[in-house]
């Protein structure tokens, strides 16, 4: 079973933002100069429809924020619940881009109906370095997914990285709070019907 708590977990989460039916969170990590982001929403969709397009890596770029581009890395050992993903993301200027490897791994408890997915960046280049990219090799996320009714899903989405270069700490704090509620407010405009509004439940 995977670890369902990021690592590394510090303070008590602290509600910064709530906009578009998403609640936004932040708290400070144990030995970290970056904070975690959480973001939390509900999506009138079957948990497996959510699953779906988590699982289109390939679609990541319409709707993860800034993804430039996002694939699999094929390895012998990968199977459906453990890959690697190579992503590439748009950086402000004036800072070059940044890239990252993911070892990811998916646990799906049917008893309970959620789905835990965690990505830990790796520090060896599994991916050849490329000069118009920084790597970024200190982040970790986690989406999990929970089945509320047949059809409804609440979808958290949870964040650090260290985007890494000069001004890492700017970049990794505001980007992270951007990457977490723009990237939900999208999934939320693919996987919602239209004219819905699904509010975050007690």
């Amino acid at each position: 079973m995977v670890s369902t708590t990021i690592s590394g977990a510090g303070d008590q989460w602290k509600l910064i933002d709530d906009r578009d039916d998403i609640a936004l969170y932040s708290r400070e990590v144990s030995g970290q100069p970056q904070a975690q982001f959480k973001g939390v929403c509900i999506v009138g969709q079957p948990i497996e429809a959510v699953g779906s397009v988590l699982s289109d890596v390939g679609s990541y770029p319409k709707w993860f924020f800034k993804c430039i581009e996002a694939k699999k890395i094929p390895t012998e050992n990968s199977s459906e619940l453990h890959f690697f993903l190579y992503v590439a993301i748009d950086t402000p200027w004036p800072f070059l881009d940044r890239d990252v490897v993911y070892e990811t791994d998916i646990t799906i408890d049917y008893a309970a109906g959620k789905v835990f997915i965690q990505s830990v960046a790796l520090k060896q280049p599994l991916v050849q370095l490329k000069k118009q990219y920084v790597r970024i090799t200190d982040s970790e996320h986690q989406w999990i997914l929970e089945r509320i009714s047949a059809d409804l899903t609440r979808i958290t989405f949870i964040n650090r990285t260290n985007a890494a270069g000069p001004f890492a700490n700017y970049l990794s704090n505001s980007g992270m709070h951007d990457t977490t509620i723009q990237s939900l407010e999208n999934l939320k405009k693919i996987l919602n019907p239209p004219g819905a509004t699904v509010k975050i439940q007690p």
